[in-house]
């Protein structure tokens, strides 16, 4: 059955696509004024001279990070509806799927499964990153739920010019996956409730600034009795953040990210009190753009060079801090094609701990 939806999909998505390209005058929406598709493909490649190959896990060598493909309609003036889904395993998974609703003001209104308004990294598309991969701190609150993307609404207000604003509200558990009448559920999902908001303020274009804070209601399935829930605690954050964004020339530009993320987690065993954690991120990247592409190498016409520490504490109860190093160049064949190598440094700051050195590199495509 699964194999048979794949098929189905394939050749739906080829359908799409032909249709698209080769009589795009044709193509037409049956509620939507108009419509834009866009794709992204990306070839990654690990180098981790500590572990070797085996027949069971992909831990050096290539593997395809991202193969999605996404479209948008807009309805009418006031409503514009966004799905983006990942069709790089044997079954396409949704990624995004959001209606959004233009009220007066600037104000909006969101209904779907989309990115929470948390942490300026995460916020990235994964196509315009600074370095290859996120930070280690963006990973640990997608971890925890306090950020990526949910399900639920979100209201707020996004003028051209001074404060912007977003209150979400959502199950906390992530993703979603297909739920049936009568399905177990399990672990978190649709378990807790998580309440995030941002506020960013743009001085100009060279300088923004922006907080963001979550509470995540957790709850868990309990042993016994079987299929109970056990309210366990809520998960807190507050994550200041920074961007600044300089240009130097109009063939040079500077680009630095920074923010700091602390809260509580709520313990694994029930009745277990929480524990705090801190995280500190600093990415930057330094980009020129040469005069004239270079035919001969594939029309190159950027280079850019980008480094990024992180500090991890996920629990100031034991010690297990961790300092992590990135950096690495890039070459940019036109503006949606990036070629990126980088270096990755995982030094633990108590005694004793293992510091482990791997090479990652990156071919980026987006379309």
């Amino acid at each position: 059955m699964r194999q048979r939806t794949g098929v189905c999909f394939s050749a739906g998505l080829c359908v799409l696509i032909f249709s698209t390209s080769t009589f795009p005058q044709e193509v037409k929406s049956r509620n939507a004024e108009s419509w834009e598709l866009a794709g992204s493909i990306q070839l990654q490649h690990l180098y981790d001279p500590d572990r070797t190959g085996d027949g069971l896990v992909t831990d050096n060598g290539f593997r395809m990070r991202r193969v999605r493909l996404s479209a948008r309609g807009k309805v009418n003036a006031f409503v514009e509806s966004t799905l983006q889904i990942e069709v790089r395993d044997n079954s396409p998974r949704l990624k995004d799927a959001e209606g959004r609703i233009k009220l007066a003001n600037s104000f909006y209104l969101r209904f779907g499964q989309f990115k929470v308004p948390v942490w300026r990294e995460e916020l990235r598309s994964s196509t315009n990153l600074l370095l290859i991969e996120r930070s280690a701190a963006a990973e640990f609150l997608v971890a925890n739920n306090f950020s990526a993307r949910q399900i639920g609404v979100e209201f707020g207000r996004r003028p051209e010019r001074g404060l912007q604003m977003a209150l979400h509200l959502s199950n906390g558990a992530g993703e979603g996956i297909r739920e049936d009448a009568g399905r177990p559920k399990n672990g978190f999902v649709n378990n807790g409730k998580l309440i995030t908001g941002r506020l960013s303020l743009p001085l100009g274009e060279r300088v923004q600034l922006g907080v963001s804070a979550a509470a995540n209601r957790v709850t868990r399935i309990a042993q016994n009795p079987a299929g109970a829930m056990v309210f366990a605690g809520t998960q807190t954050l507050l994550a200041p953040d920074l961007g600044l964004y300089l240009h130097s020339s109009t063939h040079m530009q500077f680009d630095i990210e920074g923010g700091v993320a602390f809260g509580k987690l709520v313990r694994e065993l029930p009745g277990g009190t929480a524990g705090d954690f801190l995280l500190a991120d600093l990415s930057g990247r330094w980009t020129a753009k040469l005069h004239h592409a270079l035919t001969s190498l594939g029309g190159l016409e950027a280079i850019e060079l980008a480094a990024s520490a992180c500090y991890l504490e996920p629990d100031d109860r034991q010690e297990d801090e961790s300092l992590l190093l990135r950096f690495g160049p890039a070459i940019y064949f036109g503006k949606t094609c990036r070629l990126q190598i980088n270096g990755e440094v995982d030094k633990p700051l108590p005694a004793g701990g293992e510091t482990v050195l791997q090479v990652r590199s990156q071919m980026n495509f987006t379309f």
